[in-house]
């Protein structure tokens, strides 16, 4: 894949070193994506390049169309340095939002096969709120980092979040001053106007500015989307639509995008180069691809 620059599995099987001809390559690259291989396997080989510690999720989606069907894929991964860790996932049998029930089911999955790790917060954008969603994250005690939407209902009163923070100034962080209930879980509540304007409320535990910070490491999961799509990989390219083929090969995708992080690759204008790594000299050409991006979006660029 990282050769080829490409997920296509006809483009690949000039690519894989096998025996026999290319269209019996071909053919074993189709058989292979049909395989479903056990997603606790891969999540323990994901987390292995984690320190041990307590992790901080993200949960976020990721979609395409090919042709009029959609490719849409629930993706839990973990804060880890540019890019988050891809960890586990659910593809989604139609587009658009998901459901509270289909956040919790992979999260029950992740946390059922690796029990061995502590999971201090999630961070989530607005479209992964809701009663049944909160009270599930406070029953395992994993603190909510996530952006709510205005129109969120908090307190006691049921009163919309944006009457809590009125005229808020461009940087400001105004938390409101005692915990208000926020579907259905006791919680902190703050306010902030980035550059552009726009006001974001955020739900929390612990301290505004922490959390602020904290929830700037979502990014990590747009520049992961753009790693493993149009700007690295082209997962999009694929011809797959099954579910559990598509599964697969996102898996292959996932294992090549953490290899080429831990092979430490910068980009530069000539091209791709390795700047450390076993057996690498500095500055040697790497497999040309453009996984590793100029320009990577930053954290600050929500606020």
């Amino acid at each position: 894949m990282v050769q080829a620059r490409s997920v296509v599995v006809y483009t690949l099987k000039t690519h894989v070193e096998l025996p026999g001809s290319l269209e019996m390559r071909y053919q074993r690259l189709r058989r292979f994506v049909r395989f479903a291989f056990p997603e606790q396997l891969f999540a323990r080989f994901a987390l292995s390049f984690l320190p041990d510690g307590e992790l901080h999720l993200i949960l976020d989606r990721t979609n395409w169309k090919l042709s009029s069907q959609d490719v849409n894929i629930l993706l839990l991964s973990a804060v880890w340095d540019d890019f988050s860790l891809p960890l586990m996932w659910t593809l989604l049998p139609h587009g658009g939002c998901s459901s509270q029930q289909t956040h919790e089911e992979l999260l029950s999955r992740f946390l059922q096969y690796c029990p061995e790790r502590s999971v201090s917060s999630l961070l989530a954008d607005r479209e992964f709120i809701g009663k049944s969603w909160f009270t599930f994250l406070n029953q395992h005690r994993i603190v909510p980092c996530i952006r709510l939407p205005a129109t969120a209902t908090v307190g006691t009163g049921s009163f919309p979040v944006w009457a809590c923070f009125k005229k808020l100034q461009v940087g400001e962080i105004r938390p409101w001053h005692r915990p208000l209930v926020v579907y259905g879980v006791s919680l902190r509540v703050c306010a902030t106007k980035n550059a552009a304007g726009e006001v974001l409320y955020f739900a929390y535990r612990g301290h505004a500015s922490v959390n602020l910070r904290r929830y700037a490491q979502r990014w990590q999961a747009e520049n992961l989307h753009s790693a493993l799509k149009t700007r690295g990989f082209n997962l999009e390219d694929t011809g797959l639509t099954q579910a559990e083929r598509v599964s697969t090969l996102l898996m292959c995708v996932s294992a090549a995008f953490i290899w080429a992080c831990e092979a430490q690759e910068t980009w530069t204008p000539c091209g791709v180069h390795v700047s450390t790594g076993a057996g690498s000299s500095a500055g040697s050409v790497a497999p040309p691809f453009a996984l590793v991006l100029a320009g990577v979006t930053r954290p600050d660029a929500e606020f």
